[in-house]
């Protein structure tokens, strides 16, 4: 699965109040709650397998971006979610550069394989440098939104 086919305009955040990594994973589960994403009482359970994920190793993947991710039995359908941090967050990122697109991915735990090709995909398409630098100058979630549908199917294969 590619980023294209998860990603709801809704679940795109611009300006996250998030001061660090552990609040911007509250922040975007939260997010997601409100869109039906995730059932709100399976919220704390998602946050905690996200932060013990990020705890083992963090998702700073270099480049300025993240993708915090787990697998959840509380999830039945892939959940893919963006934030945009303009003034970068400490993620422990591998460059330890600041991180200012977190790509967060909550995938069922029966599709693992799925989730893992969705990793790589996500990893692919942010390590373009023209994709990231576009996505940090866009103002809307639909702008956002258009750029990953125009670049995310070069991310398939």
């Amino acid at each position: 699965m590619v980023l294209t086919e998860s990603l709801k305009k809704n679940n795109i955040l611009l300006k996250p109040k998030s001061k660090n990594r552990w609040e911007l994973i509250d922040e975007m589960i939260d997010l997601a709650v409100r869109n039906r994403d995730i059932m709100e009482e399976d919220r704390d359970s998602i946050v905690k397998a996200l932060t013990e994920r990020e705890k083992s190793m963090s998702t700073g993947i270099g480049n300025g971006v993240a993708i915090p991710h787990c697998t959840s039995s509380r999830v039945e359908d892939i959940v893919t979610m963006i934030s945009i941090c303009h003034k970068g967050l400490d993620f422990d990122a591998i460059d330890n550069q600041p991180v200012k697109i977190v790509v967060l991915l909550l995938v069922p735990r029966n599709k693992l394989t799925q989730h893992i090709r969705t990793l790589a995909n996500i990893a692919k398409m942010m390590s373009d440098n023209l994709i990231r630098e576009k996505l940090l100058e866009l103002k809307t979630q639909e702008g956002v939104l258009k750029l990953i549908k125009k670049y995310g199917t070069t991310a398939k294969k």
